[in-house]
């Protein structure tokens, strides 16, 4: 008896460390009634992820019981570690739990404890049941007489027998049997009734649930939510009451709160390595109906994949109703992104073709301009050579000699402003190809970024999130106002200054803290660059034409000489 109870303290206290981890580690999904449904998915999404280490450690601990009973040949001893298994692989794996039910019920000393044999009997019953082989359950609860056991055995029996009739309503409910189970389920809660205690899990799941079907859905509400903290996150017993909570919700008409828990139930199901479970078939309905195709196809699979590890007929019938609409929407749902995908990066090839040769054109008409500048520089320079000849040969002309010097300072003018227009040319098409290669660099890198969203399994609405974003249009044009503002200012360094000069006392044009040009000067700037019709102007500022003609009459209005202004607007250098 010794090794007895070294066996049962080490038990408990492993067993209090298991709990105290699970405490800790699911503190973060103990929220508030506050926590949004996202919140909750996204906990759970990333606890999937985590679900083999979670399976890893339970794997641990039943690989220990399986040495401790190997090595052990003491009955009494066995018997523990069979009962340990046996709640180790209940919610697990179910021909692992028969199986060591069975070894148990082999010990001679409960072959010789009708008590105990009854108790393993009721187990196998229940395992039964919840793996969806109903007939055995049935048998093995009628080879037990009720007559013969003690209250908290009956406690267990009218248990069992509530959750076999439970489980034979949901599979048959499209059948008219489905409703002859549900009155025979409500026939055994009532007897369960007699004997269960008050805010027992018995009486929370099975009790507590016929209050709610009788009506009174309010006080079967607050009695599972008054208790439910009472249990570990991560237990099955915890999973269990947060879907009856959800189940409860669902029938109430309080869709948020019936999501909120079957969430929470799954989430419980994955931290505590639970096979059998209905939280992501539920789950999964709520993402179909949510039109959130891509969890809907995620968490049906997993459900189905936990109902072929537990061995579980029931819940695997159940989720496999599902599995055709949700794949073929699934199936839908990756169509519809390809297309949109290949739109795009058709539009995205279009707009660089156009882009390409807009700055083919652009270059082209730089050369040209740099020819005739070439040009214009060589003639002004044979006018120079040609007037200091002449200079040199009529020294006694002084008339003529000032007349060509005169009109050699001029051609000095034209020169120096030609050089200037030059510059001014250069600049533009310095600034322009700028703006092209920062516009396709931009481009390709948001048609890169779709890409790798839509290959990497990209959720709809990410990509449509992606798709509609007005965010890289307002970057791109933010920068080329910045740039424009600032090549005018290059450009024409007392610009701001000279526009003012021409504007009454009071009435200059002032900008705003941040600002280098603001609208009214913007369009100024493009009058003197050459770009007059109001048309032109509202297409590159992306206002209206009114708007346009509006400043354009304001400006006038305070301007010295308003018939003239624009005019000397133009003659700005």
């Amino acid at each position: 008896m010794s090794t007895l109870n070294h066996i049962l303290n080490k038990a408990s206290y492993i067993g209090l460390i298991f709990l105290f981890s699970i405490t800790i580690s699911c503190r973060s999904e103990r929220r508030g009634e506050d926590d949004n449904m996202e919140d909750l998915l996204n906990t759970l999404d990333t606890e999937i992820k985590q679900a083999d280490i979670y399976s890893s450690v339970k794997e641990s601990r039943i690989k220990q019981l399986q040495n401790e009973l190997n090595k052990s040949a003491d009955e009494d001893i066995k018997n523990v570690l069979y009962a340990r298994l046996v709640d180790e692989f209940s919610a697990y794996n179910a021909d692992s739990a028969l199986y060591y039910i069975n070894q148990n019920m082999r010990l001679v000393s409960v072959q010789n404890n009708p008590a105990q044999l009854h108790r393993l009997k009721i187990r196998r019953a229940d395992i039964l049941a919840h793996a969806g082989m109903f007939p055995d359950a049935a048998l093995e609860l009628r080879s037990i007489p009720a007559d013969e056991l003690e209250d908290d055995l009956k406690e267990d029996y009218f248990a069992t027998y509530s959750v076999l009739y439970q489980y034979l309503s949901e599979y048959n409910s499209e059948h008219e049997t489905g409703r002859h189970y549900e009155n025979q389920r409500a026939v055994y809660t009532d007897s369960l009734n007699k004997y269960v205690k008050p805010g027992s899990f018995n009486h929370l799941v099975y009790v507590m649930m016929e209050t709610a079907r009788n009506g009174n859905p309010e006080a079967a509400i607050n009695g599972l939510e008054r208790h439910l903290s009472e249990y570990p996150f991560g237990s099955r017993e915890y999973s269990i009451l947060a879907s009856t909570l959800a189940y409860i919700y669902k029938t109430s008409d309080n869709p948020e709160k019936y999501k909120r828990y079957i969430a929470l139930s799954a989430i419980s199901d994955v931290k505590g390595a639970v096979k059998e479970n209905m939280s992501f078939r539920e789950l999964a309905t709520i993402m179909y109906e949510d039109m959130d195709v891509e969890r809907a196809d995620f968490y049906l699979k997993k459900s189905i994949e936990d109902a072929n590890f537990y061995s579980s007929m029931l819940r695997n019938a159940q989720s496999s109703k599902m599995l055709p609409v949700i794949d073929d929407a699934y199936k839908s749902l990756q169509e519809s992104n390809k297309r949109r995908l290949r739109l795009f990066v058709a539009l995205s090839l279009c707009l660089s073709v156009g882009l390409l040769i807009m700055l083919w054109f652009i270059l082209k008409q730089f050369s040209s301009v740099r020819k005739a500048n070439a040009r214009v520089i060589a003639s002004n320079n044979e006018l120079l050579y040609v007037s200091n000849q002449l200079k040199d040969a009529n020294a006694s002309l002084k008339d003529k000699n000032e007349e060509l010097s005169n009109l050699s300072e001029q051609l000095r003018e034209r020169n120096l402003q030609l050089n200037e227009s030059n510059k001014t040319i250069e600049q533009y098409a310095g600034l322009f190809m700028e703006t092209c290669s920062s516009g396709i660099s931009t481009l390709h890198q948001y048609q890169k970024s779709l890409k790798i969203l839509a290959n990497q399994g990209g959720s709809r609405t990410a990509l449509l999130n992606k798709l509609e974003s007005s965010e890289m249009s307002e970057s791109m044009f933010n920068d080329f106002y910045k740039k424009f503002d600032e090549a005018i200012l290059n450009i024409y360094p007392d610009f701001i200054d000279k526009v003012n000069a021409l504007l009454l006392p009071g009435k200059e044009s002032l900008l705003r803290p941040g600002e280098v040009l603001n609208t009214e000067l913007r369009i100024l700037a493009l009058i003197r660059v050459g770009i007059e019709e109001s048309s032109k102007i509202a297409s590159f500022l992306r206002c209206s034409v009114s708007t346009v003609y509006t400043y354009r009459s304001k400006l006038k209005k305070r301007a010295k000489d308003q018939d003239n202004f624009e005019a000397l607007v133009k003659k700005i250098y």
